[in-house]
């Protein structure tokens, strides 16, 4: 026999599903599931009750023998019951194989229509029950039961549509969308012309570009009526231009969608750039109306700011490079404490502007001072005042001054609290919106301290009736939430517990501090 017929010409095409984690979750009508990212690819099999679920801005009704699957990165929130609550059935896994197509092609996330929901509820049924034999033949059983499982997951999608035209079809609206974003159209209208379901049309879209469908064509808009400001039109002309009924509404669209009003944009490309490397406080620097010609790159990328900061030279801070500072010719380097103002003293002259020592407010005040910029600054300031108290006549009534509030943030190795210095969004909340801070904050951090290290055995001091959470590391939350310590706080046992995006709340500053006020005030209305 010729010895290069033994060989194998032909690759073995083949697919299969990795089990990682099976849980199993029981609610009552207080209590869920708050919302949270996906690490890995989830089934959800609803096993009795009743629960209401918000996925992707959209709400559905999870009723016995539901399937659902969910991507990494989906945020879904179980946080309302009906009736007696309910329970279900989590699977994490992963998608491996060798196959001629993308794996990720033979599933579709969402719903998942069964014929017959008692079959998926047997089979998790059974994995559960031998999921901690360590016998080698059990361990195969149970492999084999999740790759049935999965199979029926996969049949029940093979009359949608196939997941190359659904993109096509998506990809082909988001280009018109370049070319008429200034018409108006639902979102059901453009789902409608892609030939599928708004579901499967809005989840897509999210995918492709990162953004919610109203989102991506607010972003056209402003992108163009940018461009329009900078020419010089008038803002009645600008608006019809871009799609809005008069100049107050896109006034009121701009300022909620790049934190300053289309005049101060205009102000801020007008001014020449400052001979000014803004190593901190780069939003007080553009909320006074002054451009530095170089910036930290992490101040730069901030949400609220990245838009405003397109021409301003991005410097590497982790570690400072001395030798690119120097070629810029910076007249001043603004710095947050001694030790950077020691390093980069021999480039120029440098400023120490602390957001570990000094109030967002305050900081405001003394680069209003330092800059010639005092009635700007002034101005910033009433502003501010003046939102805030809208707000917080808005919460009279609904929060009481004896309810307490605090902000923390879960990290994989530690947890800290906030005081109402620096970011995550602690001064909104107490100099801002008048809330009462726990009385340990009161006494020992406000105007004192900017963050503090904590333990999980301290987090009943620390924590408030109501609680802001910034995590860091969703494993490490998703342990803590199991604990008593974490179940007998008053902001859980009420369901007072807010999750904020640590990326949108990273910094304080005039303009960032506008819009996470208007998110903290959604959360806390909310509920």
């Amino acid at each position: 026999m010729d010895r290069n017929g033994l060989e194998v010409t032909r690759p073995v095409h083949t697919l299969y599903f990795e089990l990682h984690h099976l849980q199993h979750v029981v609610t009552s009508p207080s209590s869920g599931i708050p919302p949270q990212p996906l690490t890995s690819y989830t089934l959800l099999v609803m096993e009795d009750g009743e629960v209401s679920q918000s996925w992707d801005d959209e709400e559905y009704t999870l009723k016995a023998g539901s399937c659902w699957i969910f991507s990494p990165g989906s945020i879904i929130d179980m946080s309302k019951f009906h009736g007696q609550g309910g329970s279900f059935w989590l699977l994490n896994f992963s998608i491996l194989g060798n196959t001629a197509r993308p794996v990720t092609t033979y599933l579709q996330v969402g719903e998942c229509r069964i014929s017959s929901t008692k079959v998926p509820l047997r089979i998790v049924r059974e994995i559960s029950k031998y999921q901690n034999d360590k016998s080698a033949a059990r361990q195969m059983d149970n492999h084999a039961r999740f790759q049935k499982l999965m199979r029926i997951m996969i049949e029940s999608t093979k009359d949608q549509p196939a997941s190359e035209t659904t993109r096509q079809s998506v990809l082909a609206i988001i280009e018109q969308l370049k070319e008429h974003f200034t018409e108006e159209i639902s979102v059901e209208e453009l789902a409608a012309q892609a030939q599928i379901s708004k579901r499967r049309f809005t989840h897509w879209f999210k995918h492709i570009t990162g953004k919610h469908v109203l989102e991506y064509i607010t972003d056209l808009r402003m992108e163009s009526a940018k461009q329009l400001l900078l020419k010089g039109e008038r803002l009645q002309e600008i608006a019809v231009k871009v799609g809005y009924r008069d100049e107050f509404y896109f006034n009121r669209r701009f300022k909620q969608t790049e934190g300053l009003t289309p005049g101060q944009f205009v102000r801020n490309y007008e001014n020449k750039p400052a001979h000014i490397c803004a190593l901190t406080c780069l939003g007080h620097l553009l909320a006074l109306g002054i451009r530095p010609i170089a910036a930290a790159k992490n101040l730069t990328n901030r949400p609220y700011l990245r838009n405003l900061s397109l021409d301003i030279h991005r410097v590497n801070n982790i570690p400072y490079q001395l030798e690119e500072i120097a070629e810029l010719q910076p007249e001043y380097i603004l710095v947050s404490n001694e030790q950077e103002c020691e390093e980069l003293s021999a480039v120029a002259s440098t400023m120490i502007f602390s957001q570990n020592d000094h109030k967002p407010m305050t900081l405001l005040a003394m680069l209003g001072e330092a800059f010639n910029k005092q009635r700007i600054a002034q101005q910033l300031i009433l502003q501010y005042e003046q939102k805030a108290e809208r707000h917080r006549t808005e919460l009279r009534g609904f929060i009481s001054k004896e309810e307490t509030v605090s902000v923390i943030e879960i990290r994989t190795d530690s947890i800290y609290v906030f005081g109402n210095f620096w970011c995550r969004g602690a001064y909104n909340l107490y100099d801002g919106l008048g809330m009462t801070a726990p009385p340990i904050i009161e006494q020992e951090m406000l105007n004192r301290e900017a963050y503090r290290l904590i333990t999980e055995e301290q987090l009943s001091l620390y924590a408030g009736d109501r609680l802001f959470v910034s995590i860091l590391d969703p494993v490490r939350f998703r342990a803590l939430e199991k604990t008593f310590i974490w179940k007998q706080l008053k902001a859980v046992q009420n369901n007072h517990i807010y999750s904020i995006d640590p990326e949108h709340f990273a910094v304080s500053d005039p303009i960032s501090m506008h819009s996470q006020m208007d998110v903290q005030m959604k959360l806390l209305l909310a509920r």
